[in-house]
């Protein structure tokens, strides 16, 4: 499913919806360690092919966590419409 980039749902996700995330305890917590294992790794070069392995992973989890996002907004608001629109007898 593919919007416009001009589409509300992109700068509903564009506007730094998920910042909170970022700042929260555990993502903290979770950062620490990264960081902590990640200066274990003396060799170099492996240390370079990481960095890049984790940018990849990076931009692939960012993709999906837009795509889940517009899906998941779609089918609530379908499902706010739908229940708008049934009759309550």
């Amino acid at each position: 499913m593919e919007f416009p980039k001009e589409h509300i749902i992109e700068d509903l996700y564009s506007s730094g919806i998920f910042a909170e995330i970022e700042t929260s305890p555990e993502y903290k917590k979770l950062i620490r360690e990264y960081n902590k294992l990640y200066e274990t790794i003396e060799d170099t070069e492996l240390k370079e092919k990481f960095t890049k392995l984790e940018e990849l992973k990076n931009k692939m989890n960012g993709e999906t966590d837009k795509q889940t996002f517009k899906i998941g907004f779609s089918i609530a608001t379908k499902l706010i419409i739908e229940a708008m629109s049934c009759k309550l007898e």
